[in-house]
């Protein structure tokens, strides 16, 4: 009786299916990691939606409004002493001359927002849904701008907080005409 020849035998080790299942688990970890840090902030662009919304639409109010207090109805410059504007009626300058929200009647009554929150719809009604959100708005005359004088440039600046802490901008400039 003879013996059977010897064959080899090929496959893994233990060591080498230990060695895999050791670098899989690694990658799985690396990955899951990866994962649920996009996951704990894919709110944010949500938020930054909401924000935007909410200053686009007090920028779209505030841009309806008249320049001034006494500038005339369906247009008109008021008196700033400047080339551009040098007849009407003389300006009421920057400030809130109205109580009631839906009064606000020109961009400088605007100025008297300051971290309202939640935000107010234009007949003063809270926004629902943007609870914890911050809105405030500064109108000022800094300087000339493009040319223009500076008594006849307002600066319309919103500012809008979202209920993570990040705060999204708006500005625009208005001139007397």
């Amino acid at each position: 009786m003879s013996t059977p020849p010897c064959r080899s035998q090929s496959g893994f080790s233990l060591i080498e299916t230990i060695l895999v299942i050791v670098l899989l688990a690694v990658a799985v970890a690396g990955m899951a990691a990866v994962f649920l840090n996009n996951v704990s902030k894919s709110h944010e662009p949500y938020l930054r939606q909401r924000a935007l919304a909410v200053a686009t639409a007090f920028m779209d109010e505030i841009q309806r409004k008249r320049w001034d207090d006494n500038s005339p109805l369906g247009g008109g410059c008021v008196n700033t002493g400047t080339a551009l504007c040098s007849s009407g009626p003389a300006p009421a300058g920057i400030g809130n001359e109205e109580a009631l929200r839906s009064h606000w009647d020109d961009i400088d009554d605007f100025n008297a927002i300051s971290g309202q929150s939640p935000p107010q719809d234009a007949s003063g009604s809270p926004m629902p849904g943007y609870e914890g959100f911050t809105v405030s708005v500064t109108v000022s005359q800094p300087g000339a701008w493009n040319g223009v004088p500076a008594a006849d440039v307002k600066r319309i600046d919103v500012e809008v907080t979202s209920n993570n802490g990040e705060t999204l901008s708006l500005s625009a400039w208005r001139v007397n005409f």
